[in-house]
């Protein structure tokens, strides 16, 4: 009797080793976190200025479910420090001087599309202190109008968008604010400068399409270079339609 209740002992404690090893097995998933690899697969579906935070967490859970808070964290600081190399890029590309056509479209006062055509002179010079803005000069001209020199100041903000804010043209005038969206920039390269400005004060589209004339030295850094092309408008010619979708009844520049 003695012998039989020691091997049923024996046996149940197999028994419960079998069932420990089974639910160790169960929840060992051999799991390894490649930084890299996520940081292209983000940057291939959402562009190199990435998405919004609840949609790169939606996205980092589902494709990354075993993943740890220390994993997410590295994956977010690194997404931040890629779109702002992505950020200063486009600065030292913009940075020098460009030049080429811009045909400007506005609403007249009987609210019809009025396009006129100039050539322009953008300069763009990256500040000393920034990485990311500057200042710039806009010579425009045609036949009717002659040349109209304009200063402003310019930024790449943190979603791809180029922030050009023109000098009023009196003391007490308000600036004019343009944005080149990201999803509006057809190319910008080292040498070619292409996409539609939209005012976001005034009443005007621009489209246009440089080449860079005068490349700007930086204090203490060489001209920019590289082979990456940045563009939201994934390279398509933006031809513009006859009518534009311009709402803001405020003039044009």
């Amino acid at each position: 009797m003695k012998k039989l209740t020691a091997l049923m002992t024996v046996a149940l404690i197999a028994i419960a080793s079998l069932a420990l090893t089974s639910c160790e097995d169960d929840n060992d998933h051999p799991y390894y976190f490649d930084l890299n690899e996520a940081l292209n697969g983000y940057f291939d579906r959402y562009g190199d200025f990435g998405t919004d935070q609840r949609t790169t967490a939606d996205w980092f859970d589902y494709y990354y479910p075993y993943a740890n808070d220390y994993d997410y964290r590295d994956f977010v600081n690194a997404v931040s420090s890629e779109i702002y190399k992505s950020r200063t890029t486009m600065a030292r590309y913009l940075n020098g001087e460009w030049e080429g056509p811009l045909t400007m479209y506005y609403k007249d006062e009987k609210g019809q599309t009025v396009r006129t055509d100039y050539q322009v002179t953008w300069h763009f010079e990256l500040s000393v202190s920034s990485d990311t803005q500057g200042l710039g000069t806009e010579w425009r001209t045609n036949d009717t109008e002659g040349t109209t020199t304009t200063n402003f100041s310019w930024c790449v903000n943190d979603t791809g968008g180029i922030e050009i804010s023109y000098d009023p043209s009196t003391p007490n005038g308000t600036p004019i604010n343009m944005l080149i969206a990201y999803s509006n920039l057809d190319k910008l390269s080292t040498t070619e400068f292409q996409g539609t400005s939209v005012g976001q004060n005034i009443d005007e589209e621009d489209d246009f399409s440089l080449r860079k004339r005068l490349p700007q030295q930086v204090a203490g850094q060489g001209a920019a270079k590289s082979s990456k092309t940045f563009g939201g408008a994934k390279g398509q010619v933006n031809l513009a339609p006859i009518e534009r979708h311009i709402t803001i009844a405020n003039g044009h520049r």
